[in-house]
């Protein structure tokens, strides 16, 4: 009794922050895949309604799923509504009248949210003009033309011109770090995929060149950084005032902005991307490749002739400066990272030692990227890259820790309350980017593996930042239903326009409360799921960054472009037109159950069901059967007699030539 009042008080408790709600997706569904429901609630049924005509499609039953769910405090139910395919806009209501936001089921359902995160990248350039139909309606004019001065810790004085860019962040400052692992990670999603994320009309003033936009975008990063570069290869750290500015737009910003002093991460990082960058632009332009490869083995020769961190200790701000630290005490992820990038790009053996004789020193693939912690985009280059010489053990060990992680990945997921993968650790400045960096690993893990477990776990981080959250909120600026208004973006705040730039992915949850916000609206007992809001001074929970909204791009641009993976359907078969496959009944079902089809011609009808690994449990020749319906009695058994396992299966069938039906789910309780 204790227990059950103690779960109702939490419940009562967070409806003040979180009203009772129902959570989905609110961007929606690709057809065939998983799709699940969430309600913090006591409920037991769901219907699925036609946004256009308000009938009732069909009905599902809820589950209890979490009880005091550790991130939310909430007591959550699921229902599964993957059997819905069919395209359109729906929205789900309970027996009570609550209802869900609108979501849709299309093929391209993430079409919109893949062109906007890439898009937002467009509206943080840095230094030039924003006009016209490229920029509509949020026009600006240029600011920071005089980037940059050297700041006395440089060692140097006087202006070194280090225009273009991107706004790092929510501030106007420019980083190296910050840039290294987004650039390295978009270089990543276009090399991996290049016909996922070739698009040439995303609507930016390179459009229509004949190359892909997101490269046209990289290449504008890249080019700064290129200035960033001192003559001795080392890379200075950023580009910034000493203080933030007020909320005011570029052309308002008139704060003399400073190059600061050499670092080694910055070096490293620097390296690293321009390796990648020579692979992926030489193709395209072979001389802005060999510049990239030319300053990436100088940067190398810099980390060579300085072994230790530079500066002593990791970069710290000088007295009097207040912006991005972006510290680092621990070079090690960089240069290793540079040495794997620089060998698949060059081959040359001096690289290749390095990364041989320092791989494992910082461990294997058993952690999601960051700008801190590099050493996995370092093991990602050398698992999935191609050279003379590269060493198959260690690519063989790298793949094992990789799939290893990804399992891990997949039970923290089935253990959270919205299938989330993420520890209550993880709540911290910057969490919403954790499952994403998450979900770039488990679709490496798919493409490696083929084991779909990774890819419906991959797509549940995207479901989590799209609203299967505590908050029922789109984290991601003018997406869904409901998203941020009131992002810690300076250029969303100072242009005079209500919705802020769309595509911006907010930082989401911080259980530290390491702003004056949170602090004032939650305490050290809030669950850390709780602890954001959406306020332009929650810099800890609702700043951008290019960071974050790089694996975004990644995520969404892998689940929309071509050859994209079908979630459920084995091999993804083409449906014929003359097979229909029909529910089974009873569904769910104890004992046995009618698997029902139709054939429009004559023909050998074979059944096939799976495991939800896509393991063939059963297989069964029916013989040559007539144009019409027919059904099967099946028995719960394998192929070889044995009574299955409670849980979910999937089934079709197909005809002697291979054609096959769609995929249909079935749910065994015993």
């Amino acid at each position: 009794m204790y227990n059950y009042y103690r779960v109702c008080f939490f419940v009562v408790f967070f409806s003040f922050a979180v009203s009772a709600d129902v959570y989905i997706n609110q961007e929606g569904y690709p057809p065939n895949s998983s799709k699940y429901v969430f309600v913090n609630q006591v409920a037991d049924s769901f219907f699925i309604r036609n946004s256009s005509t308000n009938q009732i499609l069909f009905g599902e039953q809820l589950h209890l799923f979490a009880v005091n769910d550790p991130a939310t405090g909430f007591l959550l139910y699921r229902g599964d509504f993957s059997s819905l395919q069919l395209p359109g806009s729906y929205f789900i209501e309970l027996k009570g009248g609550n209802t869900s936001k609108e979501f849709s089921v299309s093929d391209s359902i993430y079409k919109d949210i893949y062109r906007k995160s890439l898009k937002s990248f467009y509206y943080q350039r840095c230094g030039i003009d924003l006009l016209g139909p490229t920029a509509l309606p949020y026009f600006r004019t240029k600011g920071h033309v005089a980037d940059g001065f050297y700041h006395p810790s440089s060692g140097y004085t006087g202006f070194h011109s280090a225009s273009r860019g991107w706004h790092d962040a929510g501030d106007y400052g420019k980083y190296i770090v910050n840039a290294g692992i987004t650039v390295g990670t978009l270089l990543l999603a276009y090399e991996e995929f290049p016909n996922r994320f070739g698009q040439d009309n995303m609507n930016i003033y390179e459009s229509g060149n004949g190359i892909p936009d997101i490269l046209d975008e990289l290449r504008f990063e890249l080019e700064w950084m290129l200035k960033m570069q001192d003559s001795t290869g080392g890379v200075y750290h950023k580009l910034t005032r000493e203080n933030f500015s007020g909320f005011v737009m570029p052309s308002n910003d008139t704060g003399i902005r400073y190059i600061y002093e050499i670092s080694s991460p910055s070096t490293g990082d620097f390296a690293a991307v321009m390796a990648r960058a020579y692979r992926v632009f030489l193709p395209i332009d072979s001389v802005f490749a060999q510049i990239c490869l030319s300053a990436a083995k100088s940067a190398w020769i810099y980390l060579m002739n300085h072994p230790n961190i530079v500066p002593p200790g990791g970069f710290q701000n000088p007295s009097g400066t207040t912006t991005g630290l972006y510290g680092d005490g621990d070079d090690l992820d960089e240069r290793l990272w540079a040495s794997a990038e620089l060998f698949i790009s060059a081959g040359d053996s001096s690289y290749h030692s390095y990364y041989v004789n320092n791989y494992s020193q910082k461990g294997l693939i058993n952690h999601q990227m960051s700008w801190p912690e590099v050493q996995v985009m370092a093991h990602l280059t050398y698992l999935r890259g191609s050279q003379i010489g590269i060493d198959a053990i260690i690519k063989n060990e790298l793949r094992n820790s990789l799939l290893n992680h990804c399992q891990t990945l997949v039970n923290l997921r089935n253990s959270t309350g919205f299938h989330v993968a993420m520890n209550i650790s993880d709540y911290v400045w910057g969490s919403n980017s954790i499952p994403l960096n998450r979900a770039i690993l488990l679709i490496t893990g798919y493409e490696e593996s083929n084991n779909i477990l990774y890819l419906h776990a991959a797509m549940d981080q995207l479901h989590y930042v799209m609203g299967v959250n505590a908050h029922n909120l789109s984290f991601v600026t003018g997406t869904g239903s409901r998203s941020p208004m009131f992002p810690h973006h300076r250029p969303s705040a100072a242009d005079g326009i209500v919705e802020p730039i769309p595509g911006l992915l907010v930082g989401g949850p911080d259980r530290h409360l390491s702003d004056p916000v949170l602090q004032a609206n939650f305490s050290s007992s809030t669950p850390p799921a709780i602890c954001y809001i959406d306020d332009q001074e929650s810099y800890a929970s609702n700043e951008i960054a290019i960071n974050w909204n790089a694996p975004l791009v990644f995520v969404t641009g892998y689940f929309t472009g071509g050859n994209s993976p079908n979630l459920i359907n084995i091999n993804n078969p083409k449906i014929p037109q003359n097979i229909e496959l029909l529910q089974n009944y009873p569904n769910p079902f104890n004992g046995s159950t009618v698997i029902r089809f139709k054939i429009k011609q004559s023909d050998s009808i074979f059944l096939e069901i799976f495991d939800v690994t896509g393991k063939n449990i059963f297989s069964k020749n029916l013989g040559r059967l007539n144009p019409g319906e027919a059904d099967f009695l099946w028995n719960a058994v394998t192929t070889r007699g044995t009574q299955i396992s409670s849980g979910i299966y999937y089934y079709l069938i197909k005809t002697h030539r291979g054609e096959k039906s769609q995929l249909r789910k079935l749910v065994y309780i015993k």
